[in-house]
């Protein structure tokens, strides 16, 4: 017999994760077959392999002494990773029962998790938010796979006609005496209430409070449910039976499922070893093990292997689709690659040229030490680029080119670096098939990943991805080719990439080796020099023996010239040896001059030997380095262009185009083609082909007109630029004109285009994602989008001034919205604010306060409605103008430009609120902000463990960041008992500071930035060598937390806040105690000095704020006026202002001299924990548990209008339908009826016993219903606000409530996922739907009553069928809809939390207490 081939790791489509090693060993006798190991992987887990009936099963157990939900996700997620053809895993083991009238169960009894009404089987207790109402479970958990929903359906069938075969599969264990329960404990149960006495038994437990259980005849029970997952062990029979009820009547708690349900398809099968109270112990655990894995078996068992195999293909097209559209949210740059289409033309090294040097290259990219990095150095023309695209080439066709990117100045997406390692990355997936996942699950981790540092995306992107690999799946070695790294546009972002491309170092199991090509540039020296020169090899190409360069250039000079003859016919031997010899003594060295001449003389045809001649006989001048000789050919291509017959005038005129045109080709920052030019520079298609057509030999012209024209190289740019290379009059261009010109052909051409509705769409609310890029172009042609995007750049390369009422101020108050809305096309919205930031920094810079004035508010317009603009473009004359405040200048400007389908527009602030932005992007509470001594940078730091940057390292809570003075380290301050020092420009870490025994709150620089202090629970502050990381002193006073420590100006003094409720001054060069600042009633979160060092401010618990004399000590004021702990206070730079953060989520400005209230800045949705200044002290960046940072302007204020007399949030508002009463509902238990034409408060309704959610009026304006977190819904007179009805049902809270047209039927919808349809008259319960699997938010009827449209937080709206209840539609919204048709974005602010309607007038009522009203004309 044949041996049976040992499986591979494809093979294995089953995985079973456990938590305990008792539970591991339960799963392995399980086994049929234990298969040997596949070796190691590059990651954390270790497997057991093996065969359960037909199934290849791979087993994996949570590392000893880890459990949690989150250790269970890092286990299953690398074995997803590793074993791709995993179909489902099983999660195995024990967990605690809930027994219950429902639910008999016992222990030994298994529960699976299995989808109810509420929940998909399982159920994070402990997840959510903290609310006014309190703790809100938000997400929901996957249900297992249908395939498992199959197998236990089956299951348990079989299990009905008693066809189990789970007593033979246990008995597998009885031979082993672990396994068996005879010694365990006896099965009691106790009343919940009664807690455990002592000991690790029962035996002292009163037997009187075990609960009596009639005995039954099955030893085991298979319980179908919700199990419930979190992070602490459940061990309270109170808490267990509470949650349970809340949970919708869970079976089991464990802790690590919830872990695997969204990441891992999943189903948990848990054997009862306890009844999650204090009465645990361990005796049941392996006999429930056991239990467990029997039943694991069993589902196993009725799974056709075959099944498996076809959902596998079935997936593997799947995933290859997901994949593709995850690999197409990376921006991509076509040009980049050296095979691009583009680039199909461009030359390769001759056979049997640059043989040394590529030779060199080979043995390098070939190799195996430790040199990654090879760079190619050498002067401007020496045939750099054609040595890189010959080696990529090579490699690519070898298959190991892992990826090419050929950068070009003024190449559009070539020409900067924000497409660079995005475009590596695709190319590496395309070239490594194996790295797709990996790269795919970097996206599908950070939406944004395109828009980070270059530092964040090549190591999430290209290392992670690379280091993830086994080397077994893929070739061991690749080569990335970089050529012309001088040719990006920002020294920065050269310095950076040269930075990361030597992390390659750091790959061990795939060696990427990088070659790199450019000129010896000052930024690309100091970053190789900074290199160990171990790890890099150098070639400089001007340094090779003039000789073989020449040798070289000869043979490309005698093969070009003699493709010339050929194809013109000329006389045998032509040019001859004496040419080719004097030719090549021309070039000096350049290959560029070689190239340049044979496209010269090509474009000449039958004329061909006249040029060859012109060239010759123009050689014999005294020019001896090669960079005049260059300067020389491109003098006489130039010149040769201009006929000799012209006239004097003529001549003029030519050169004068020749200019005109040479010039702003060499300074487009993208480039564009001759068709294009013609519109934008305004010159005829005549002027244009007659100017180029002699120009060959520089440009590439392609004989389509609608391709761009590209020079042959970068050195006929820094020819035509320069003054002392082109010292010719006729042909210098002034770069500044040229930019000039093209700034003024931006403009115009703009002008002429641009128009509302650019792309013809007609409706207000077409999606960007609704139109094909071709209609776009057909409408935007590449001429106006090239001017949408660069004409600010341009603008300020030539310098002009700016005035009042220009040609630029005129522009914007024309067509600043068609500019916007045709960037929004373009998905260039993010170019268009650096623009308008970039206009905005110029103008103040000149005496123009109008148009300073409009750009400033343009900025402000566009960044509060970019949500709006980027989503649907037409809605900048729409929401972007309707909700902009009332003295926006851009409003004003446009006002008639509001559709006038809007009758009503909403009341909105009269100017812009000091909020400037919110910064999205932490994953958890922000505890920390800090300016950068410059304003260029904020750091933020937060419970997700990295700041923004990202900067990773730390192993828990990030809760502190400071700069130093100079702004070159930052400090960050971990609860991992640690403080770390980061490099700010590049992100390495510096030293890691250890000493203190318990976390530290805080961090903070001296003004010289030599000593650091950190301040620590454990009641110490530190000092520590900035430079060196060593611990200088140790102040020891505190008895209590240190929770802040502040430098004074001068250095001198050191402050400490304390939990202790005191502030203690230290001397920083002696560490002696000087003053004890006591006064607070609570414990102290931050301290701070005035600028001067006069002054010290303190911020605490107790609500308020103390201003100390740092001299004496003594107390000048007390600021009050917080509702809640204040947890921060900085001074502003000019030391006038005191600002203070607090957990009432609002910032507070204050008179630091008279202790006056100034403002309050509201519209963080949660505590406030953080609040710094910038340098300039006219930004105010505020960080919070809401995940947020928002920066604001102190200089101006909010003001907002509300409806006044509730006294909390408003929750709900709803006109009668006759429109003369309008009801509100809030938090504070009550409903208010207004009159709607005066506002005046007519009633108060009081009666329910919680939160207010909904109101709605009965279409007779006879009744008012109101609906409540107390779960129920009343109905009331609306004349004499007597109750009438009660309606009982909801399991959960009850969202909104919404009358039939006819007033017969009431519908509400409640967080238990469903709507009940009620008869309004006599309050029966008529109809449960159920359908959405998260809280339903809102409810409305069709106007004939027979549909019902529900929202949801599962993101959908569904329609219903009033009369069956059948769910007939699922569809998504977000906007206000006329008909389908979305017509208006509504910004965050004005999202309803409820919404009413009365025929054309919509009122939306806002979580803030902000009431909107709007009248439509549709």
């Amino acid at each position: 017999m044949a041996n049976r081939r040992r499986p591979r790791r494809e093979d294995y489509t089953v995985g079973l994760v456990c938590a305990l090693p008792i539970e591991l060993a339960a799963a392995q006798e399980m086994l049929d077959e234990e298969h040997e190991d596949l070796g190691h992987d590059a990651n954390d887990n270790i497997y057991t392999f093996g065969r359960i009936g037909k199934h290849n099963v791979v087993i994996a157990s949570l590392p000893k002494g880890q459990t949690g939900t989150n250790s269970a996700a890092a286990v299953a997620v690398q074995m997803k990773s590793t074993f791709t053809s995993i179909r489902f895993s099983l999660m195995v083991g024990i967990g605690g029962g809930v027994p219950s009238p429902k639910a008999d169960i016992r222990l030994g009894d298994v529960v699976v998790s299995s989808p109810s009404k509420l929940h998909g089987g399982v159920v994070q207790y402990d997840f959510g938010k903290a609310t006014p109402s309190g703790f809100e479970r938000t997400g929901f958990l996957n249900a297992p796979p249908t395939i498992l929903l199959n197998a236990i359906a089956k299951l348990q069938a079989s299990h009905f006609r008693e066809r189990s075969r789970l007593s033979e599969y246990i008995s597998k264990l009885k031979g082993l005496p672990a396994f068996t329960h005879e010694d365990a404990e006896p099965d009691a149960l106790f009343k919940a209430d009664y807690n455990h006495v002592g000991g690790g038994t029962c035996k002292q437990c009163s037997k009187e409070r075990v609960v009596d259980r009639k005995p039954r005849s099955q030893e085991i029970l298979i319980h179908y449910g919700t199990i419930a997952s979190g992070n602490q062990v459940i061990r309270d029979g109170t808490t267990r039976d509470r949650l349970s009820s809340e949970l919708g009547d869970v079976l089991c708690f464990e802790m690590e499922a919830a872990g695997l349900m969204n990441s891992f398809p999943c189903l948990v099968i848990r054997g009862i070893c306890d009844y999650a109270d204090s009465h645990k112990n361990k005796t049941w655990q392996a006999y429930a093990a056991g239990t467990a894995t029997a039943y694991m078996k069993e589902v196993l068992s009725v799974i056709p292997a075959a099944e498996l195999a076809e959902l596998r293909a079935v997936e593997i097209i799947r995933e290859k689709r997901e994949l593709q559209s995850l690999l197409d949210r990376l921006p991509y740059a076509a040009e980049a690659p050296f095979n691009s289409y583009q680039s199909q033309h461009e030359p390769t090294c001759l056979h049997n040229t640059r043989v040394d040097v590529l030779q060199e290259i080979r043995n390098w990219a070939d190799g195996r030490d430790d040199r990654r990095v090879f760079w190619l150095n050498g002067l401007a023309g020496t045939g750099k680029s054609t040595i890189a695209r010959t080696i990529a080439r090579e490699y690519f066709e070898r298959g190991h080119l892992g990826a090419s990117f050929f950068f070009l100045k003024g190449g559009g997406d070539v020409g900067h670096a924000s497409k660079f390692v995005t475009t590596i990355s695709l190319q590496l997936a395309s070239i490594v098939p194996a790295l797709q996942y990996y790269i795919c699950e970097a996206i599908a981790k950070r939406s944004n990943i395109a828009s980070l540092s270059l530092r964040d995306q090549w190591r999430q992107l290209v290392v992670r991805p690379l280091s993830k690999l086994n080397g077994n799946s893929c070739s061991s070695t690749y080569i990335l080719v970089v050529d012309a790294l001088d040719e990006c546009n920002d020294e920065r972002h050269i310095r950076n990439i040269l930075q990361l491309l030597a992390e390659v170092l750091l790959l061990k199991t795939v060696r990427l080796r990088v070659f790199l090509a450019s000129r010896p540039e000052v930024p690309i020296r100091h970053g190789f020099d900074k290199m160990p020169k171990a790890e890099r090899q150098d070639f400089v190409l001007h340094n090779i023996s003039p000789a073989a360069v020449d040798r070289d250039i000869s043979t490309f000079l005698e093969h070009n010239l003699s493709d010339i003859r050929q194809e013109y016919y000329l006389e045998p031997g032509w040019p001859g040896e004496q040419a080719i010899r004097r030719l090549v003594k021309n070039a000096g060295g350049l290959f560029i001059w070689a190239a340049t001449t044979c496209r010269f003389i090509r474009e000449g045809k039958g004329f061909a030997p006249k040029r060859l001649n012109t060239i010759l006989e123009g050689s014999s001048t005294s020019a001896t380095t090669p960079e005049k000789h260059l300067n020389k050919i491109y003098v006489t291509v130039l010149k040769q262009s201009i006929s000799l017959d012209y006239t004097d005038e003529e001549k003029k005129e030519s050169y004068r185009m020749l200019r005109h045109i040479l010039g702003c080709v060499v300074v487009l920052l993208s480039p564009l083609s001759a068709k294009s030019l013609n519109r934008l520079l305004d010159v005829t298609k005549q002027d244009m082909d007659q100017t180029i057509d002699g120009l060959h030999a520089i440009l590439d012209i392609p004989k389509d007109p609608t391709i761009p024209l590209r020079l042959h190289h970068p050195s006929f740019r820094d020819f035509l630029l320069g003054k002392n290379r082109c010292s010719n009059p006729e042909l210098w261009v002034d770069e500044k004109q040229a930019h000039r010109t093209l700034a003024e052909g931006c403009i115009r051409i703009m002008s002429t285009s641009l128009k509302q509705d650019n792309c013809s769409v007609g409706a207000p609310g077409v999606l960007v994602t609704d139109l094909e890029s071709s209609w776009v172009e057909q409408y935007l042609p590449p001429e106006v989008q090239y001017a949408c995007l660069y004409w600010v750049q341009h603008l300020q390369k030539c310098g002009d001034q700016l005035y009042d009422d220009n040609r630029i101020h005129h522009f914007l108050q024309g067509h600043i919205l068609h500019w916007l809305e045709a960037l929004s096309w373009m998905r260039k919205i993010s170019e268009g604010i650096y623009a308008i930031t970039s206009l905005e920094s110029i103008a103040l810079t000149y005496d123009c306060p109008r148009l300073y004035g409009f750009i400033h508010d343009i900025r402000r317009f566009v960044l509060y409605s970019r949500p709006a603009i980027e989503q649907a473009p037409l809605q900048i004359y729409c929401s972007a103008l309707i909700f902009a405040p009332e003295m926006s200048v851009v409003r004003k400007q446009f006002q008639d430009q509001i559709p006038r389908w809007m009758r009503r527009l909403p009341e909105v602030q009269k100017n812009w609120s000091a909020l400037l932005q919110t910064l999205e992007g932490h994953s958890s509470w922000v505890w920390a902000v800090a300016f950068s001594p410059d304003g260029k940078l904020l750091a933020s730091a937060s419970a997700d463990w990295a700041a923004l940057q990202t900067l990773e390292g730390h192993t828990s809570w990030v809760r502190a960041v400071a700069f130093s003075p100079d702004g070159k380290l930052l400090a960050s301050a971990s609860t991992d008992c640690t403080v770390k020092l980061w490099d700010s420009s590049t992100g390495a870490v510096l030293q890691t500071l250890k000493g203190h025994s318990s976390l530290i709150r805080a961090v903070a620089f001296s003004p010289d930035g030599k000593p650091l202090a950190s301040a620590s629970i454990d009641c110490t502050v530190k000092l520590w060598d900035a430079v060196t990381g060593a611990a200088l002193q140790t102040l020891e006073g505190h008895s209590s937390w240190v929770r802040a420590v502040a430098f004074s100006p001068d250095g001198k003094l050191l402050a400490s806040a304390s939990a202790d409720c005191t502030v203690k001054l230290w001397n920083t060069g002696t560490g002696a105690a000087l003053q004890t600042l006591e006064g607070h009633s609570d414990y102290i979160n931050a301290v701070t000095f005035s600028p001067d060092g006069k002054l010290l401010a303190s911020a605490s618990a107790n609500k308020s704020v103390k201003v100390w004399d740092a001299g004496t000590g003594a107390v000048l004021q007390s600021l009050e006026g917080h509702l809640n702990s204040v947890w921060a206070v900085a001074f502003s730079p000019d030391g006038k202002l005191l600002a203070s953060a607090s957990h009432d989520n609002t910032v507070r400005l204050w008179d630091a001299v008279t202790g006056a209230a100034l403002q309050t800045l509201e519209n963080h949705s949660n505590s406030v924990y953080a609040v710094a200044f910038s340098p300039d002290g006219k930004l105010l960046a505020s960080a919070s548990t809401d995940n947020t940072v928002k920066l604001w302007d102190v200089s101006m204020r909010a003001a907002l209008q509300t409806l006044e007399g509730h006294s909390n949030l408003v929750r709900a508002v709803a006109f009668s339908p006759d429109g003369k009463l309008l009801a509100s509902a809030s938090i504070d238990c009550t409903v208010k009826l207004w009159d709607a034409g005066t506002g005046a408060a007519l009633q108060t309704l009081e009666g329910h016993l919680d939160y207010i959610n909904a109101v709605a009026f009965s279409p007779d304006c006879n009744l008012l219903a109101s609906a409540s977190a107390d779960n129920t819904i009343k109905l009331w007179d609306a004349g004499t606000g007597l109750a009438l009805q009660i309606l009982e049902g909801h399991s959960s809270s009850v969202d909104a409530i919404a009358f039939s047209p006819d007033g017969k039927m009431l519908a509400s919808a409640s967080t238990d996922c469903t709507v009940k349809l009620w008869d309004a008259v006599t309050g029966a319960a008529l109809q449960t739907l159920e359908g959405h699997s998260d809280y339903v938010d809102a409810a409305a009827f069709s106007p004939d009553g027979e549909l019902l449209a529900s929202a949801s937080a599962d993101c959908t709206v569904k329609l219903w069928d009033t009369v069956t209840g059948v769910a007939l539609q699922t569809i998504e919204e977000q906007w206000v809809t006329a008909g389908t048709e979305n017509i208006l974005w509504l910004p965050l602010e004005y999202r309803p939390s409820c919404a009413a309607m009365h025929e054309s007038i919509v009122a939306l009522g806002s979580m803030s207490g902000l009431v909107s009203i709007l009248e439509f004309a549709i």
